[in-house]
């Protein structure tokens, strides 16, 4: 049990750390070393701190089901602008790109037909293991021929085996396989 006069104590303590608080100020200038002839205590000053905590909100998990193509182990969507046809294909080697007008900066790539040439990507692409990677490809590999896949919304991500999709507003379409992946808007691109 606290007593009357503990708890008048602590009232009086929390009084005076509030007038201190009020009362302080800060002093802007060089430290000096003190005088050892004076009897006066050196003073201290510090600025003020200002801590910034910035949070970003966790994509909401997908539903892999809403966007599975008719076959097994392909997985169709439609980024929100309607530029990029993306998919996940794990049915034979495990590859998540994207077909669509690649930004004007990225690089010309060998052709689908003539290596030996080089012509502007159409797709961009990363596999389970390897860096994301512009190509150009003469098919539809991640465009749904049913003309059925599903818009996946901002904030979503799609989770399909070692892939994960999702579509920010500002930087585009990221498609991330452990340590590599790719984003790619109409105006940028990065790969890793």
């Amino acid at each position: 049990m606290i007593s009357r006069g503990t708890t008048a104590s602590f009232i009086a303590l929390a009084a005076a750390l509030v007038t201190a608080t009020a009362c302080s100020s800060t002093v802007s200038g060089e430290a000096t070393a003190a005088d050892p002839t004076t009897s006066a205590a050196p003073t201290t000053s510090s600025a003020p701190t200002t801590t910034t905590t910035t949070t970003t909100k966790a994509p909401v998990q997908a539903d892999a089901a809403d966007y599975a193509g008719s076959q097994p182990g392909v997985y169709y969507f439609l980024s929100e602008s309607g530029k990029f046809e993306c998919a996940i294909l794990t049915h034979t080697d495990p590859v998540a790109g994207c077909q669509g007008t690649m930004p004007s900066s990225a690089p010309r790539v060998p052709g689908s037909g003539a290596s030996d040439v080089t012509v502007p990507a159409n797709v961009v692409i990363v596999e389970s293991s390897g860096e994301g990677q512009f190509s150009n490809i003469g098919d539809i590999a991640f465009m749904d021929p049913n003309r059925t896949a599903q818009v996946l919304p901002y904030g979503e991500a799609l989770k399909v085996s070692v892939f994960t999709c999702t579509i920010d507003e500002s930087t585009g379409v990221t498609c991330e396989s452990d340590a590599h992946g790719f984003t790619v808007s109409a105006d940028d691109y990065e790969l890793w």
